[in-house]
């Protein structure tokens, strides 16, 4: 019998998810509790002595350490749970490795760690802007509490205010893709002392593993309100200078104290390597948004062809490596063909331990551990291949193999054996439509 996987055609939607620091904005406006929102092996080894926390627990020493008859794909599969109710309505992220979650939802953390010990629990906060809008007063003239944010809006203003960038007539920047949030200028050694101080006092108070560094700039990504220009930072050289800058203050205080940090940043498809070599150094894994697909919906196709090769070597490079990647893929809870794509994509690069995929539903007060996109087939028992005449690339597991189709065509593989299909079929061939993948079990 012979399968035939051809992704449904993509809906248009109006409704966007929140991404990134906006989740701060939203929140903020009504109250913070409805907020939605490598270094080197030996920089994670910590001092006991002086910081007073062991070294996080790592997905490869998870994976060396476990026999390996128990250890299982969940070790690849994460989520991240930013919007309000994503973690009520998420009851088995503690299965994943990873779960990144905002910093008031610390309280969760100790019964997520009874179930999965192993289970790594990162803090959100952004490094390149304040929220105005997070206030703890009815005037909102005093920053709450916990923020999504490494310093607060109002603090600064009040005992900082050359931290804001500014245009040549003194006006704050603020960004007009995430109205509420206000750029800063990380290139400065006091503000990356100040952030690092704070958000150090936040690990240390609970059982956090590490960070989760959003807003990790290699350009002037975001657009500004009346297209403002900082006179601190006016050029995307500038801002990956001031990024680096940053990390290399900042990436190893946290490290150094025990704590993971992961550094979500966006790359353009041919600079990825370069950033990647400059700034692995100072941290210990990095997260990259829209893995195999642009937009938070279903609105937008996969990638083929070249969009998604750059997208896969990345992935390996940071394999081979052991240099942990959170692969981050956003679409609808019903689009399964982007979730076998992205799942699979990711399972022809993974190494057996390091790094994770992630997928994200678009909708509100829905479950992000999805079992098609947490599918799990055990262990890689070789390297990917690439069938010469189909493109189409192939990889075995313990328990299964995945085939993944990056072009726009459709093309027909034969199977070595008969495989079990998702829905329970038995098939020894498939027919994969473009931008499509499978993920089949023995």
């Amino acid at each position: 019998m012979e399968l035939e996987v051809v992704p449904v055609a993509p809906r248009r939607r109006t409704m966007r998810r929140l991404g990134g620091a906006a989740y701060a904005v939203l929140g903020a406006a009504l109250a913070l509790a409805l907020i939605a929102l490598t270094a080197d092996d030996s920089a994670l080894a910590a001092d006991p002595a002086r910081s007073g926390r062991q070294r996080p627990v790592t997905a490869s020493q998870r994976v060396a350490a476990a026999p390996a008859a128990v250890v299982s794909v969940e070790g690849s599969a994460g989520t991240l749970t930013l919007d309000w109710g994503d973690l009520d309505a998420s009851p088995l992220v503690w299965k994943g490795n990873y779960v990144v979650m905002q910093p008031w939802e610390y309280a969760r953390i100790p019964a997520l760690k009874a179930k999965n010990p192993g289970l790594q629990v990162l803090m959100y906060k952004d490094v390149s802007a304040t929220v105005a809008g997070a206030c703890r007063d009815a005037a909102c003239t005093r920053d709450d509490a916990i923020l999504p944010t490494g310093v607060g809006y109002h603090w600064a203003l009040r005992h900082h205010p050359r931290w804001f960038l500014r245009d040549r007539d003194g006006h704050q920047l603020e960004w007009s893709d995430w109205r509420g949030l206000y750029p800063m200028d990380v290139s400065r050694p006091d503000y990356q002392q100040r952030w690092a101080d704070n958000v150090l006092t936040e690990l240390g108070a609970h059982d956090w593993d590490g960070v989760m560094l959003d807003d990790v700039l290699t350009g002037l990504s975001h657009s500004v309100v009346d297209a403002r220009v900082s006179t601190a930072i006016p050029t995307d050289a500038a801002m990956y200078d001031a990024t680096e800058s940053f990390l290399a203050a900042v990436g190893p205080r946290l490290t150094g104290a025990g704590f993971a940090a992961i550094t979500n940043v966006a790359f353009q498809w041919d600079d990825w390597r370069s950033v990647l070599a400059d700034w692995s150094p100072y941290v210990t894994g990095w997260e990259n948004e829209y893995f195999v697909k642009w937009g938070l919906d279903d609105s937008e196709r996969p990638f083929t062809g070249d969009d998604w090769a750059w997208k896969m070597r990345m992935a390996d490079w940071c394999a081979q490596r052991d240099v942990p990647l959170l692969a981050v893929t956003y679409s609808t809870r019903t689009d399964t063909a982007v979730q076998v794509y992205h799942r699979a994509t990711w399972l022809l690069t993974w190494n057996g331990r390091t790094g994770s995929s992630i997928f994200v539903p678009a909708e509100e007060l829905t479950d992000h551990w999805l079992p098609v996109a947490t599918a799990d087939i055990g262990l890689p028992t070789g390297p990917r291949r690439r069938d010469a005449g189909s493109g189409v690339y192939r990889r075995d597991y313990t328990r299964g193999a995945v085939l993944v189709n990056p072009s726009t065509t459709t093309t027909r593989v034969p199977l070595d054996r008969s495989y079990t299909t998702r829905s329970g079929r038995s098939v020894t061939s498939v027919r994969l439509g473009p931008a499509s993948a499978v993920i089949l079990r023995r």
